[in-house]
């Protein structure tokens, strides 16, 4: 048996061809926008973002915004030869397509991934104020939550509102989002005891939203409600993860 990474290196396992592309390595690619795993190339505007306290509040609250730029680099080169499921998470930075360039203008992440219970946390942030007004962030919202479950299956996605952000959680419902719960003065924060919205969409509702169908068709040109995700396998074992990281760290990332 071989495994193939989505660089096409193969792992001899035994005697048969096993195919297996890491989630959370390509980019993502939308009508106006593009998702692209974080990495050193995006250092600075990362580094700019965790040093926003405006952009953080909203974002995430418990970021260490006093990493340093170095270590940010070490933590980045180091995921980067990771399995986003080895690191709990997936974040990209958003890129704008403006004429032949792209623009990096938020972050997006699916945090806390848990395999077992087949669950992510959507998160998306966008600095610049102008490019919300443009719908970078509905767009960022439908190709993670396409990836969410069209391509790795979840059963699962989880959005966490602090109480504070009143758009964040009327655009969060408007995508068909259940208001699960609200946790009163639930985070402790420069900002006093804040209130935390508790929000979920599972599988089944995601694919009987006709509000995501309709978006989705116009901002992507597609209904990604109607995809049809690829089979749920079982997890490969620890040894057969580290050969394929092995292998993934011998080849470029791009």
């Amino acid at each position: 048996m071989e495994v193939m990474t989505e660089h096409q290196v193969a792992i001899p396992v035994e005697n048969n061809l096993l195919k297996c592309q890491p989630i959370g390595f390509g980019s993502i690619q939308g009508q106006s926008i593009q998702l692209s795993r974080s990495s050193v190339d995006y250092i600075d505007f990362i580094y700019q973002c965790y040093k926003n306290d405006k952009f953080m509040d909203l974002y995430r609250l418990a970021q260490n915004r006093a990493i340093s730029k170095a270590d940010l680099k070490k933590r980045l080169l180091k995921e980067q030869s990771e399995l986003p499921q080895n690191v709990k998470r997936i974040e990209w930075v958003i890129l704008k397509k403006q004429n032949e360039n792209l623009i990096p203008v938020g972050l997006a992440s699916l945090a806390d991934y848990q395999v077992n219970h087949s669950r992510a946390e959507l998160l998306i942030g966008i600095v610049d104020p102008e490019s919300r007004n443009f719908g970078v962030s509905l767009e960022a919202s439908l190709l993670v939550i396409d990836f969410a479950f069209n391509q790795i299956n979840l059963h699962k996605v989880c959005s966490y509102v602090y109480g504070y952000n009143d758009n964040a959680q009327k655009n969060t419902l408007h995508l068909g989002f259940t208001q699960e719960g609200l946790l009163i003065e639930h985070i402790n924060s420069s900002k006093g005891f804040i209130d935390l919205y508790q929000n979920g969409l599972v599988k089944r509702n995601f694919h009987q939203n006709k509000v995501l169908a309709k978006l989705s068709l116009r901002l992507l040109g597609r209904d990604i409600t109607q995809a049809k995700p690829p089979p749920r396998i079982q997890a490969l074992s620890g040894d057969l993860l580290n050969k394929l990281k092995n292998k993934m760290m011998e080849v470029p990332i791009k």
